[in-house]
């Protein structure tokens, strides 16, 4: 297993990069956005209102998902458009910032597999007790991991913490003091004014169809089910995997096969294929099922490495 090695022919074929691609994985993000208010607009009731903020995560997810993938600078074939979407119209939608989230993440990649993984805190303890993750599932329920995750993200784009998405803050230390005014100016340096922007933007455009008020749902779909959608997929990933402790891609991370409704709000844009995403980082999303048939047919991956849903994974991370 750890010298399976792809054909070179192959790996040229799986990078290919494809522009039309890149614009219809942001299309599809967007149009769901346009549907998921369509809905609560036309058809206003606690369902539909239920409905739409299910979709709405769906976009903060699928928006999340295109951020790594312009991070990986496999968004687009053309350069400047995968760092200009990537930020502009993937990234600062959710408070994100992809250079920063980058810069974070290819540390994740370097060092998957040893001490020095920034994710490994989130996974390792994996499997708990059932009554443990509830906890953790019930506080991303209540919205509580969700203002906490608005906070800290605000807070990291001001340069008050630590860029880093895996729960543990660190205050950053500067040689002068810093007021307010300081982290406010280095927060809308970093692109949080356009995030802000974004917000304004959503709920004005909302409004001149008189429906100003449906902008409440896209902010509860960023508080409650946002975090706990990303929870399963930190999970789906690299918890509870074969060997979290091994360099070789094909142990530390796992694909997870997935159903329509699973695609739509947990896993768009093919990221439940995850190992598959490892083993070979510069593909393109939407040529990770062409690697994953590749992998099945030569029988590499490990089987507490395949999962057959995402609860099939909530089965394994527990005891």
């Amino acid at each position: 297993m750890s010298t399976y090695v792809l054909d070179p022919a192959v790996r040229e074929q799986l990078k290919a990069r494809s522009n039309w691609q890149g614009w219809l994985a942001l299309a599809k993000d967007y149009g769901l956005m346009v549907l998921a208010f369509a809905i609560s607009a036309l058809w206003p009731s606690p369902l539909t209102w239920l409905l739409s903020i299910l979709l709405l995560c769906g976009v903060h997810v699928g928006l999340a998902i295109l951020t790594h993938e312009a991070a990986h600078r496999s968004l687009f074939a053309n350069t400047r458009l995968n760092e200009w979407i990537g930020q502009y119209l993937c990234a600062l939608p959710n408070f994100n910032h992809m250079t920063m989230y980058r810069t974070y993440h290819m540390a994740h990649h370097r060092h998957a597999g040893t001490a020095e993984d920034p994710d490994l805190v989130m996974v390792e303890r994996y499997p708990i007790a059932r009554a443990s993750l509830r906890r953790k599932l019930l506080r991303d329920l209540t919205g509580q991991s969700g203002i906490r995750f608005l906070i800290g993200t605000v807070g990291m784009t001001a340069g008050y913490w630590k860029f880093q998405q895996n729960g543990i803050v660190e205050k950053l230390e500067y040689p002068t003091p810093q007021r307010f005014a300081d982290y406010a100016a280095r927060f809308i340096a970093n692109g949080g004014g356009w995030s802000i922007a974004w917000q304004f933007a959503i709920g004005g455009v909302l409004a001149a169809f008189g429906h100003g008020e449906l902008y409440l749902l896209w902010a509860l779909a960023y508080l409650i089910p946002f975090p706990f959608f990303m929870r399963i997929r930190v999970l789906a990933d690299h918890g509870a995997v074969h060997d979290l402790h091994s360099r070789n891609p094909l142990e530390h991370a796992r694909s997870t096969q997935a159903n329509w409704i699973e695609k739509l709000l947990l896993a768009p844009h093919n990221e439940h294929y995850h190992l598959e995403h490892h083993l070979m980082p510069s593909a393109p999303h939407w040529n990770l099922p062409k690697l994953h048939a590749i992998l099945v047919r030569d029988g590499v991956i490990p089987a507490a490495n395949q999962a057959t849903s995402m609860l099939d994974v909530l089965r394994r991370v527990t005891h």
